[in-house]
């Protein structure tokens, strides 16, 4: 036939890979916006944190020093140079001392300083030094804020405009420019986004999250760790000797981003064995049930009111035919937050119907067939493409077709010739056309035989003896598969030891129709058909009705 190629899908289902978005982002306002909004909360955690802190500091150094005696390494040159009378020396070279600068003239300006200060490096200079500025500060403290705080706005600003840069935009003329196009859409707003306010460093803690659809799933401390995470998660599904796997993506919006964790609330970064296990079942819970004996995956599913379906789900490496006692299987049906597909290429053969050719007979009767040809299937290659989620097959498309074998037709005899009347005609005809009596009717064995056996291959058609009505149809232990018709005028007739039965009670049957198939059922010593003829119940002897 050749090759037939197209691209035609087998079910309905066909699984797509989900549409990104594009935005063009560029909007200048909107980037200098959260900019300023950024730069402002970090003005104000710098203006008012670090005066928070000198002003603490330095009230408790000043108690410290006061509480402690305070030594200060001092060099020698001025510790000698402390104790030496320079007066004294002055007036023995005949000259004049000179007076100090602070005793000199005493006014109300320099009236503090009048008397000798104590020396700086003791516990008591640098007291009265650390006072006196806090009493500086305490009188101007509104103009040193106000100083420290447009110091602040001025380097703050000055950086600002400095470094805040347009938003970039896209170089049409260039050679690398990505062109987005798209169909059947109204006109777009520009995306205007939440600005976000950065962490402060003392109050949060820099984590890389795994966002699914914007939900975040895990916090590591690296970006490669995170990147190892979902490099696992796609292993699971694509490491596989069995096929070939041409692409993977998840079928969520996955990324992998800088974020903020709250210090108050922060417990630790997540390892990457438990974070892939919560990503694969989808919650933390874990609930595990002990095989105990005559346990099976139906009963376990019973007596926790949920599918057997869902424990094999559950339970993916356990053979539900194989549980052992004391085994453990979990009950936590797995919902994946992040689903890996993947598109594999299988090449397989598959079967090509054959056709039902009827052909028309007079030798039997109208609702009566029999095969004349036995129909061939046909067998053709096939290249596909498999499309799995989480390894389960989702969708398949046919890249090629191949025929290998041609179909061959089935041929059929149906009949044409009118069914006689399906009530009894009064005249018993052989139940078989073929067949010789293994054991007549009378005594056997020291009990009564109460038929005629006809030995013949298993599968042998039987035929009813004449018209009538089937009133059983079914099995015992003894007869087997057995039939009983009852042929009106107090006759009936029995068929055992079958294989297979083709009527049931209450069928209207014709002369000559085939009720069963021959076999060995019951208390049988070999294939044969054992059958009896009955009036008013009483069996009698077959050869009196029917020659053999």
């Amino acid at each position: 036939m050749g090759k037939q190629k197209g691209n035609r899908t087998y079910q309905k289902k066909v699984y797509k890979r989900t549409p990104q978005k594009y935005y063009i982002k560029g909007d200048t306002k909107v980037i200098r916006k959260e900019q300023i909004l950024e730069w402002i909360a970090r003005i104000v955690a710098m203006l008012f944190y670090p005066i928070y802190m000198l002003m603490l500091g330095a009230g408790k150094f000043v108690r410290y020093v006061k509480a402690k005696e305070w030594k200060v390494g001092v060099p020698s040159f001025f510790s000698k140079l402390k104790d030496v009378d320079l007066k004294a020396i002055r007036l023995k070279i005949g000259k004049k001392p000179a007076i100090p600068a602070y005793a000199q003239k005493k006014t109300k300006k320099n009236a503090p300083y009048a008397k000798k200060p104590e020396s700086v490096f003791s516990r008591e200079g640098l007291a009265q030094l650390f006072e006196k500025y806090l009493e500086v500060f305490n009188t101007h403290k509104v103009v040193v804020v106000s100083v420290l705080a447009g110091l602040v706005v001025v380097a703050g600003g000055t950086y600002a405009a400095t470094h805040l840069k347009a938003a970039p935009t896209m170089d049409l003329a260039s050679g690398e420019t990505h062109y987005v196009s798209v169909n059947n859409t109204p006109d777009l707003e520009p995306l205007a986004e939440k600005p976000e306010l950065k962490n402060l460093g003392f109050s949060s803690i820099e984590a890389y999250q795994i966002k699914s659809n914007g939900k975040v799933l895990a916090n590591f401390k690296t970006e490669a760790e995170a990147n190892e995470l979902l490099d696992s998660l796609k292993a699971m599904y694509t490491n596989t000797e069995e096929t070939e796997v041409l692409d993977s993506y998840f079928s969520e919006e996955v990324e992998v981003c800088k974020g903020y964790l709250d210090i108050a609330k922060f417990n630790g970064y997540d390892e990457e064995e438990n974070a892939l296990a919560f990503i694969v079942k989808g919650t933390k819970e874990e609930k595990l049930h002990k095989v105990q004996k005559g346990e099976n995956y139906w009963v376990i599913a019973n007596y926790y009111g949920i599918n057997p379906s869902d424990l094999e789900k559950a339970n993916p490496d356990v053979k539900p035919e194989a549980l052992q006692i004391g085994q453990e299987i979990s009950l936590v049906v797995p919902r994946p937050l992040i689903s890996v597909c993947t598109v594999e290429q299988a090449t397989y053969t598959t079967e090509i119907p054959f056709n039902v050719v009827y052909e028309e007979t007079s030798s039997m009767y109208k609702d009566e067939t029999k095969t004349k040809v036995a129909g061939v299937l046909g067998e053709k290659a096939v290249v596909a493409n498999v499309i799995r989620e989480n390894g389960r097959e989702v969708g398949r498309t046919i890249l090629e077709e191949k025929v290998v074998a041609e179909p061959s037709d089935k041929v059929v005899y149906k009949g044409t010739k009118d069914p006689p009347p399906r009530m009894g005609s009064g005249v018993l005809s052989r139940p078989t056309s073929r067949g010789a009596v293994t054991s007549e009717f009378g005594w056997r064995w020291g009990r009564r035989h109460e038929g005629i056996d006809l030995g013949i291959p298993v599968g042998t058609e039987v035929k009813a003896a004449d018209g009538g009505v089937v009133t059983f149809a079914g099995y015992n232990s003894s007869y087997g598969n057995y039939v009983i018709i009852d042929h009106g005028g107090n006759i009936s007739t029995l068929y055992a030891h079958n294989s297979k039965l083709l009527v049931s009670k209450g069928d209207k049957v014709y002369k000559g129709q085939v009720i069963s198939k021959s076999g060995n059922t019951g208390r049988s010593t070999g294939p044969h058909l054992h059958f009896e003829v009955r009036k008013n119940g009483v069996p009698q002897n077959p050869r009196n009705y029917v020659n053999f």
